[in-house]
C-alpha cells in the first residue's frame, strides 16, 4: 500500500531544514572548537619557543662572555710571559757577584788573585746567517709590531747579544804548578763556565823564592735566555 503525501513540498522543506538546523550547530560548534584547541596549542607552542630560545640566547651571552673573559686573560698571560722572559734574560750575564763567587770558592790558599777582568767580546766562531728578501724582512717586521712591547726588546736584547760571550781574564801568583792546575780543573767543572784555558805562566824569583806568575781565560756559559 503506497503513502500519500497530501503536505505542499515547500513544507516539507521547511520540516527537513528544521530537522538540519541542530546538526549544522553541532558541526559549527565542533569547528569553533577545533579551531580555538588549534590557535591554543599555536599559542602554547609559541612560549615554548620563546620560552626555549631566550634559554638558549642566555646561555649565548653568557659563552660570549666567557669566550671575551678567555681572550682578555690569555692577552694578560701573554703580556705577562714576555715581561717574565724580559726579566730573566735581564740578568744576563750573570750577575757579577755570581761569577765571583763560582772563581773564588775552589781557590786554594797558596794561590793569590792580582787581577780579574769581566768583558763581553764578539763570539770568533762561525755563523751561518741565511740572507732575508725584502718580502721576508717586511713579514718580520709585522710580525714584531703585533707582539708586547716586552717581547720586541728581548727579541732585539738576543740579535744584539747573540754573538757575544762573556769573558773573564784572571792573573795571580801561586807558589806551585800543581795547585795552579787543580784550581783551574775545579773551574773548569762549574757550571757557569764553558772554557778554561791558561794563556801564560812564568816563575819569579823572589826573597822567598821561586813564584809562578800566571793569567788565564774563562769562557762563561751562555746565560738565562740564550
Amino acid at each position: 500500500m503506497q503513502d500519500i503525501d497530501f503536505l505542499p513540498a515547500q513544507y516539507r522543506q521547511q520540516r527537513a531544514q528544521r530537522r538540519m538546523k541542530p546538526w549544522r550547530v553541532i558541526v559549527v560548534a565542533l569547528f569553533l572548537m577545533l579551531g580555538g584547541a588549534a590557535a591554543w596549542g599555536q599559542h602554547r607552542a609559541k612560549q615554548a619557543a620563546e620560552a626555549e630560545l631566550d634559554a638558549v640566547m642566555t646561555q649565548y651571552d653568557q659563552v660570549v662572555l666567557e669566550n671575551n673573559q678567555l681572550a682578555s686573560l690569555q692577552t694578560t698571560l701573554k703580556t705577562v710571559g714576555a715581561r717574565a722572559e724580559l726579566y730573566t734574560y735581564l740578568r744576563h750575564p750573570w750577575p757579577r757577584t755570581q761569577l765571583l763567587a763560582a772563581l773564588l770558592a775552589p781557590m786554594p790558599e797558596d794561590i793569590t788573585l792580582k787581577q780579574i777582568q769581566i768583558t763581553l767580546q764578539r763570539s770568533t766562531a762561525p755563523r751561518h746567517v741565511a740572507r732575508e728578501t725584502t718580502a721576508e724582512k717586511k713579514q718580520r717586521e709585522e710580525q714584531a709590531e703585533k707582539l708586547p712591547p716586552a717581547a720586541r726588546d728581548l727579541q732585539r736584547l738576543r740579535e744584539q747579544f747573540a754573538e757575544t760571550t762573556t769573558q773573564i781574564s784572571i792573573s795571580g801568583t801561586t807558589g806551585g804548578g800543581v795547585a795552579l792546575h787543580r784550581y783551574l780543573g775545579e773551574l773548569a767543572e762549574s757550571p757557569l763556565f764553558r772554557k778554561v784555558e791558561l794563556q801564560s805562566s812564568e816563575i819569579l824569583e823572589t826573597r822567598q823564592g821561586g813564584e809562578m806568575q800566571f793569567e788565564a781565560l774563562v769562557e762563561v756559559e751562555p746565560g738565562h735566555g740564550e
